[in-house]
Formats: C-alpha cells, sequence, structure tokens
C-alpha cells in the first residue's frame, strides 16, 4: 500500500511515521517543501506534488482545517480511499459539500479523525457503562494553554488561532462533542455560550460550553477552553446507579455507585504511550481499506459532530 500525506506539520508528521511503522509506503506533500523534505527525511518517505501526483491507495488529509473538504474532494478525485483529520469541515457550505461527496463516492473508504475513542480509557469507560444503569447526563471538561500545544510554532500563526484557517475551540476540541454523541446518541437540541476573552490576542472563541439535548433523552455538558495551564481532560458519565469518570491525565478510569463512597478504581495507569491511540486508530483505517467496510468515523458519523459543533459556534458571539 502506498499513501500520501498532505500536511507535513504536527498532525501530518505523526501519520507518516506511524503508517511507515506499519509497512506503508509513504509520500509526503506541503506547500512548505522544507518541512516536506524534513519530514521525508526523518521517516524515509518520499517527497511528491500534487501537480504530478503518484498513484495512493490513502491519502491523508492534515492540512489546515479550512482546506479539509477541498483536500478530501482532490483526493476522492485521484482514486484513493481517505483520512481526513478532525474537524471534517470548518462551515455550513463546507458542511454540505461533504456530505455530497459521502454520498457520490460510497465505494470509497473515508475515516475522520477521532483518536480518543481509540485509548484504553475509553474503551473502560464504554465497556462499563452499564454499571451507571441508565444514563442520565454526562459532563466533558477539556481545557490546555493554546501556546504550549504547539511550543515549537507562534501559536498565533497556526489555524488554531485564526478564524479564517477554522480555528477556534469549539473545532479543535470536537472529540468532546463526538465522543458524547458515540456514547449518548444523536443531538436532539444544542445550545451555546462563549467568548473570546483576549487573554490569548486571537480572533476565535478560546472558551465555550457547550449543552446537548440527546435523542434518548441524556443530557450533556461540555466545557472547552484554550486558557488552562495545566492539561485538563475528563468525562463523567451519571446514570440511575452511580456515576463513571474518566479521568485522562490522571489516566484512569473510575466508578462510585454510594453517596459519599469512596470510588472504585477500573482502570489505571491508561494510555501511558499517548502515540498508541494514534497507531491503533490507522490500523482501524488500514482494515477497513483491506475489507472494503466503513470505519468507526465515516463521512456521516463526522457529520453529525461538526453541525453540532458549528451550531453551537453560531450561537458564540466573538
Amino acid at each position: 500500500m502506498r499513501a500520501m500525506v498532505l500536511g507535513c506539520g504536527s498532525a501530518g508528521s505523526r501519520h507518516a511515521t506511524n503508517l511507515v511503522g506499519l509497512g506503508v509506503e509513504v509520500v509526503v506533500a506541503d506547500l512548505d517543501e522544507r518541512a516536506a523534505a524534513g519530514l521525508a527525511a526523518r521517516v524515509g518517505a518520499s517527497l511528491a506534488t500534487r501537480d504530478d501526483p503518484p498513484r495512493c491507495d490513502l491519502v491523508v488529509v492534515a492540512t489546515p482545517t479550512v482546506n479539509h473538504v477541498d483536500d478530501l474532494a482532490w483526493s476522492l478525485a485521484h482514486g484513493a480511499d481517505v483520512f481526513v483529520e478532525k474537524p471534517l469541515a470548518a462551515s455550513w457550505d463546507q458542511l454540505e459539500r461533504a456530505r455530497a461527496l459521502g454520498r457520490d463516492h460510497r465505494d470509497r473508504v473515508v475515516m475522520v479523525g477521532c483518536n480518543l475513542r481509540f485509548t484504553e480509557g475509553f474503551a473502560s469507560l464504554t465497556a462499563n457503562l452499564g454499571a451507571v444503569g441508565r444514563p442520565a447526563a454526562l459532563l466533558a471538561d477539556y481545557g490546555w494553554w493554546l501556546p504550549a500545544w504547539r511550543p515549537a510554532q507562534d501559536y498565533r500563526t497556526g489555524y488554531s488561532a485564526r478564524r479564517s484557517l477554522g480555528g477556534g475551540i469549539v473545532l479543535d476540541a470536537i472529540h468532546e462533542i463526538d465522543y458524547a454523541l458515540a456514547v449518548a446518541g444523536p443531538a436532539e437540541t444544542v445550545s451555546a455560550r462563549g467568548a473570546c476573552t483576549e487573554v490569548l490576542g486571537v480572533d476565535v472563541e478560546d472558551v465555550a460550553d457547550i449543552a446537548i439535548r440527546h435523542v434518548g433523552g441524556v443530557y450533556s455538558h461540555l466545557h472547552l477552553d484554550y486558557l488552562r495551564r495545566r492539561y485538563s481532560r475528563s468525562c463523567t458519565i451519571i446514570g440511575t446507579e452511580g456515576e463513571l469518570r474518566w479521568d485522562v491525565p490522571g489516566a484512569r478510569v473510575e466508578l462510585i455507585t454510594e453517596a459519599g463512597a469512596d470510588p472504585q478504581t477500573l482502570a489505571a495507569g491508561v494510555d501511558r504511550d499517548p502515540n498508541a491511540q494514534y497507531v491503533a486508530e490507522m490500523r482501524h483505517l488500514l482494515a477497513a481499506i483491506e475489507g472494503r467496510a466503513a470505519t468507526c468515523n465515516d463521512i456521516a458519523r463526522a457529520a453529525a459532530a461538526v453541525s453540532v459543533a458549528l451550531t453551537a459556534r453560531d450561537g458564540i458571539i466573538v
């Protein structure tokens, strides 16, 4: 198999490295030719250009968010299966175009990045969901200081900090929306509040609170921000018989069934290798390509998460 990686930033570099490790022949391309050449040298990949691309079985789209749908279309037009980094789209027009591409290319295998679904923590959370009885509420929390995301880069120049490139915490932290929908079901109503606090000097929302009422009656509350100096990420599911909590930096999943009782540890020391989830994600994609099967996050599923994100973002005045 040969894969072409479009975009040689942090995400593209990770995927190129992992694909080479999985025995895939990799070619890389980027508008920044020096970045592409550097990545090719580091991982043993070949260089390519969009103007004269080699035939590839798979294209990995790791370009700025605002380019994802254009690059998805380009990849499908060149006969490839496609992996698109999250989020699938950055606007309603792009989202409708992506959905149309999915309908027009049903024979292709397409996956949108959802690496948290491939963590040991998420596996433990979902495996033990029955312990809380009927789920009633899901509380998701994510916060991390944007300048620390990519320390080698001036954060103000990256896509996260620029609305014109599809930035903002709501789309950037779409993982929380993705797994809320995966666990609690489709969204029925969505509302949000948020702001650009001006702490970071960016033109996007850097804090947001999203409320989702799911079709099955579960209520989700998601808090997302670019502002906390200590990395925080967790999911709590509250049900009729107790509550489950997945603490990502704490590397554990806990269950509480009695008020005031100490939590029962269901999993500890999970996800110590942060790259393992990305390797598992690629293994899932490669298996789907080999079997010509749907992935766990195809265009239709990823579009549902983007629809929630865009509805939430529309409710936030920046």
